[in-house]
């Protein structure tokens, strides 16, 4: 087997992940050094990977060697692990892989279990100084909770991966709260009041220290006597926000031009993505209600074409309902995923994503692409080849 034969064998392991003690009594018996990693978990429903970034990027700047760990991919399965700014190297991975496929196997291990297994491995070997490992669903039950952290995050609670996690914001922010830890400090944005008085609950029966961080969307950030301006999407001052906090409690400072410094060169694969200036074509990977409402409130001003494509587990009608407040103008693309919503109950135009790249390249009119970070991914790469 090639390289890309493992990565596609591992892609096709799906399914429900193990028990948590279980799957850590695997990874301690494996790989003890684990356990001495600094780690900061990122759960949340919208915001894990740019609070990821903003993290990792924030201490970079006071020359720390920062380990990370996000999913989806976008193009390459190796984006998933990357120490600063660099993906781990098709060979690490098929190293890494090797060394450990027969325990894999053995223990039936999903996907997610093997990336998050891998990661771990290689940030040990790259001597890094924290790791921040971002969450894959809910909390309570996901392997990443199966790991000691310095600091555990909710970015959010949105209406998301209702199936798995409830119906309601206090179903989604009990198994977010499942992250709580003894003694760790436990840091949010969420605003919604249902929603702290469970993480309230949750931090009080774990003997969890609690903070929640009042903060609005704005380009201008007030934050411990510092002033910053932020760039759109306003949103991001969130994510920004919690990151600081973060390092703050952590005992992290930085000076006010260093955060400025960060702030100016931000930037985050797939999320309010500039893809050219003039006529303007943005790439967005808001793929729930949650998203979808956060980026229209970004683009109040938006008058132009709006391609969508939405998995099938999404709601689909709401998020074209709350499109529709910015453009009427709507057009939904199909992409190669099993998971694809079947966009003709939607009632508008369908085209490909090499007709999408097609109309873009000859409109004059401004574009957003929008929705699943699959779709994203199609995008990005068929555009990177024009």
């Amino acid at each position: 087997m090639n390289v890309q034969d493992k990565i596609n064998k591992m892609e096709n392991c799906r399914g429900k992940n193990h028990d948590l003690l279980e799957f850590r009594q695997w990874l301690t018996d494996a790989m003890p050094n684990h356990i001495a990693l600094k780690k900061i978990q990122v759960a949340g429903t919208n915001g894990k990977g740019s609070t990821s970034i903003w993290l990792r990027d924030l201490l970079m700047k006071k020359g720390y060697r920062v380990g990370v760990f996000t999913s989806p991919h976008l193009i390459h399965h190796t984006e998933r692990i990357r120490v600063n700014d660099t993906c781990i190297s098709l060979a690490d991975w098929e190293r890494i892989y090797d060394q450990y496929e027969e325990l894999f196997s053995l223990h039936k291990m999903t996907m997610f279990e093997m990336d998050l297994w891998m990661s771990l491995a290689y940030f040990i070997e790259q001597k890094v100084d924290y790791c921040i490992i971002e969450a894959g669903m809910g909390g309570r039950l996901d392997a990443t909770t199966a790991l000691d952290y310095q600091a555990c995050l909710i970015t959010n609670v949105g209406l998301d991966h209702t199936e798995y996690l409830g119906n309601t914001f206090e179903q989604i922010a009990y198994e977010k709260s499942g992250i709580f830890k003894p003694n760790v400090p436990a840091l949010t944005t969420e605003d919604k009041l249902e929603c702290q008085k469970v993480m309230e609950l949750v931090a009080d029966y774990m003997n969890t220290p609690l903070c929640f961080i009042d903060c609005q969307e704005t380009d201008v950030l007030r934050w411990n006597g510092m002033t910053f301006h932020l760039n759109p999407p306003l949103y991001q001052a969130k994510n920004l926000s919690l990151a600081l906090e973060t390092l703050n409690v952590l005992g992290i400072w930085l000076e006010e031009n260093e955060i400025q410094e960060v702030i100016d060169h931000f930037q985050w694969a797939g999320r309010f993505m500039v893809l050219r200036k003039a006529p303007l074509v943005l790439l967005d990977g808001a793929h729930n209600v949650h998203g979808i409402t956060a980026l229209i409130h970004a683009l109040k001003n938006f008058h132009g074409k709006i391609y969508f494509s939405v998995l099938k587990e999404k709601d689909a009608p709401h998020m074209i309902e709350l499109l529709q407040t910015i453009s009427k103008d709507i057009t939904l693309v199909e992409i190669s995923s099993a998971r694809l919503y079947p966009l003709e109950k939607l009632e508008y135009p369908i085209i490909t994503v090499d007709e999408l790249i097609s109309r873009l390249l000859d409109t004059k009119e401004d574009s957003l692409l929008c929705g699943s970070l699959y779709y994203v991914g199609e995008v990005l790469e068929k555009w990177g080849n024009v």
